[in-house]
């Protein structure tokens, strides 16, 4: 298959965009592009980015524009990784052994904790997103965030190990080196590269801390993952993108 139906699959996998296909891809297949997520946040970032310009011109209420973005952000994502991050958070909450904390992950029901984080992430979203000063500050924040995000997902699995054989899985596999062991070290440069490339283009130094402070944050992530989990799921990934996205734009929104 071609670079255009590799990025197609990964656009089809990562968000509700219907794009056409030639091929019907599993999760084997999209797990083994992973390095490749950066270049599609910063796709979706750019269809986010530019609607969100183009209100910006066109609704004087900097509120208004920031609460329809943000509905335009989790609707054009399929709130996929929202729902990770409340699972994510009742897991962590959960009282009892590690057994007991995977069982309140995988509950499809949402707990307390999970509908706390909810409210707290979209209410940073929103400040986030009205402290821009125009709406091509909020462009070139969203490009960049997504891009970092993504990124975040990647080094996750790049160091993580596999806590079951669940949707995470195929990805920690395919970011570690021959038989499974150590870092996939080209595929991660490559993803490194891709993303410092746009951040700096995009906000120059400010992209720079925007990724450390992600990085920081999917590093938590991670090491809260061990303890309570025993390693790396999908819906880590999740949780890590949305938590990652959301310190990206209120870290650009406080120094743009």
């Amino acid at each position: 298959m071609g670079i255009i139906d590799v990025l197609s699959s990964l656009i089809s996998f990562l968000s509700i965009i219907p794009v056409p296909k030639r091929k019907a891809c599993d999760i084997e297949y999209i797990a083994g592009y992973m390095f490749l997520f950066p270049i599609i946040g910063v796709l979706l970032g750019a269809v986010i980015g530019i609607v969100a310009l183009l209100l910006s011109l066109a609704i004087s209420n900097g509120m208004v524009v920031a609460l329809l973005v943000i509905a335009m952000m989790l609707v054009i994502t399929g709130m996929h990784h929202t729902d990770a991050l409340a699972d994510f958070a009742d897991g962590i909450m959960a009282k009892g052994s590690r057994e007991d904390k995977i069982k309140a992950l995988r509950d499809p029901a949402i707990g307390a904790a999970g509908a706390s984080i909810l409210i707290i992430y979209i209410l940073g979203l929103f400040i986030a997103l009205i402290s821009m000063l125009d709406g091509l500050n909020m462009l070139r924040a969203i490009v960049a965030s997504e891009c970092i995000a993504k990124y975040s997902m990647v080094l996750q699995a790049s160091m993580g190990k596999v806590a079951w054989e669940g949707m995470g899985a195929p990805f920690v596999r395919a970011m570690k080196g021959r038989g499974c062991k150590g870092v996939n070290w080209s595929r991660l440069i490559i993803a490194t590269v891709t993303t410092v490339g746009v951040a700096y283009a995009t906000l120059e130094q400010i992209g720079v801390y925007a990724i450390i402070g992600s990085t920081a944050i999917a590093i938590l992530l991670l090491a809260l993952a061990y303890r309570n989990f025993g390693g790396v799921s999908g819906d880590l990934f999740g949780a890590t993108n949305e938590l990652s996205r959301l310190a990206s734009l209120l870290m650009i929104g406080g120094m743009i």
